[in-house]
């Protein structure tokens, strides 16, 4: 399992907002939230986003653990 940081994009239900890809409305729907730069995408937009972080995620936790030497 791998260490969850503060700053690390996750899901959550949005209470106001516009998906910032195809500005669909968002609220009360589950969005893809980046706290950094406070960017939120609808369920479909944020999919992709979420893959490919969680895949990046796994790879730095691997290679910390000494998995990828």
């Amino acid at each position: 399992m791998r260490n969850y940081y503060k700053n690390d994009p996750h899901w959550l239900t949005a209470k106001f907002g516009a998906c910032e890809e195809c500005h669909a409305n968002l609220k009360g729907k589950r969005a893809y939230y980046y706290p950094k730069g406070r960017n939120i995408y609808c369920e479909s937009c944020g999919e992709s986003r979420s893959s490919e972080f969680e895949s990046y995620a796994q790879d730095e936790y691997a290679y910390a653990q000494g998995y990828g030497v």
